[in-house]
């Protein structure tokens, strides 16, 4: 080790005043720059994580405020002296349209794309219409999870059937769903 350093003062010895200052000023530079960069990545990491975090308050923002103006409006049904929304109803021919844009209503709020609503014929049983739609849905798990959260807490009865939920291959984090919801119409 000795003779390694040695031979470094040696070199520094022959270089010229102007090369010592040069070589120590760039010493200086790279060294300070290397200090700047350690923190700043650091700074920038956080920062992201940062951002993440409000977007994700601001999704849970929205929601709630969906949610409070939904109750809002709950209440004030009730305050009326309408059905309670948690007594389960049959639809009307009108009830058919509103059902509609509640699902499409819902999976706007939360993120859910509708890429195709296909509507089946109706089936006529005994004191009731089934009256069925294909719904081909694209979101992210957690939300389409959300999305069959909120069809179950609609006013009107909804059954979901024959969910296929896939990978899309266009995008890692997105997925595919194809589901049957169905309502009851009263005759």
């Amino acid at each position: 080790m000795d003779g390694k350093q040695a031979k470094i003062l040696e070199y520094w010895r022959k270089l010229t005043k102007r090369e010592r200052v040069i070589a120590t000023v760039t010493f200086l530079v790279a060294l300070s720059w290397l200090i700047y960069q350690f923190p700043y990545t650091l700074q920038v990491s956080w920062a992201q994580s940062l951002k993440a975090r409000v977007a994700s308050s601001e999704r849970e923002i929205l929601d709630l405020t969906a949610q409070i103006t939904d109750l809002r409006g709950r209440s004030a049904e009730i305050k009326a002296g309408g059905k309670a929304s948690a007594a389960r109803e049959l639809v009307d021919q009108k009830g058919v349209v509103l059902f509609l844009q509640d699902v499409t209503g819902e999976a706007r709020r939360l993120g859910v794309s509708l890429v195709s609503i296909h509507p089946s014929q109706e089936i006529d049983k005994d004191g009731y219409k089934e009256i069925s739609m294909s719904l081909d849905l694209k979101a992210r798990y957690r939300e389409l999870a959300e999305y069959f959260r909120r069809l179950e807490g609609l006013s009107h009865v909804v059954n979901v059937r024959k969910i296929r939920v896939a990978s899309c291959p266009d995008s890692s984090s997105v997925c595919s769903a194809q589901l049957e919801a169905v309502t009851y119409m009263a005759k």
